[in-house]
């Protein structure tokens, strides 16, 4: 059985409940979904970063719808647990990998709008080869997935939602606001857990 820990909202200048409400719901769908999935087939897991090597052994279509449900699963987690309701600054080693990879943190921020405006689907900030990388992927494809599934054998350290139900009730078609409220609203701490837990496994 997975579980997760709802986030407690706050007003903030990110979100308004309603749209955070909303957004939620989605993710809780995928959460009830995917344990139902374990349930029917008996499927037991310690941690459900397993269930991506089990995806591997599966007939092609299970794979597939398998691989939408994790997805959707862990894409939102990472994303809900990346965002804050109150602001926190860039600081640690993941500082100084944004200075190493983008040369500066504004420039770091000029492309992560830049490369995400147009998009819709997933947002990353990954690492591979040492340095962190923009990614994109569509659907619910995740970063940590095979290539042939969809991702890039990559660790995400930072995901943005860029499908429309993550900020329509917000900021109509002004994505570009969403995507610079984001970034004033990232949960540092959470970020720097995610890569130093990268050191640590690599």
């Amino acid at each position: 059985m997975l579980n997760f820990k709802k986030k407690i909202y706050k007003k903030n200048n990110f979100l308004s409940f309603k749209q955070f409400d909303e957004h939620e719901k989605i993710f809780l769908y995928y959460k009830n979904k995917l344990n139902n999935y374990l349930d029917k087939n008996n499927i037991k897991i310690k941690n459900k970063f397993e269930l991506i090597d089990f995806l591997y052994d599966l007939p092609e279509y299970e794979k597939n719808f398998l691989s939408n449900l994790l997805g959707g699963y862990l894409n939102h987690e990472l994303f809900f647990n990346n965002i804050s309701f109150s602001k926190t600054n860039c600081f640690g080693e993941i500082n100084k990998f944004i200075n190493y990879s983008f040369n500066n943190y504004e420039n770091f921020k000029y492309n992560f709008i830049k490369n995400f405006l147009e998009f819709n689907g997933w947002g990353w900030i990954v690492v591979n080869n040492q340095n962190l990388c923009i990614l994109k992927t569509y659907e619910n494809n995740n970063p940590m997935f095979s290539i042939n599934l969809g991702g890039f054998n990559s660790v995400p350290i930072i995901c943005i939602d860029l499908h429309e139900h993550s900020y329509f009730l917000d900021y109509l078609t002004n994505k570009k606001q969403y995507i610079e409220n984001f970034l004033n609203s990232i949960n540092w701490f959470e970020v720097e857990n995610r890569l130093q837990n990268y050191f640590l496994n690599k």
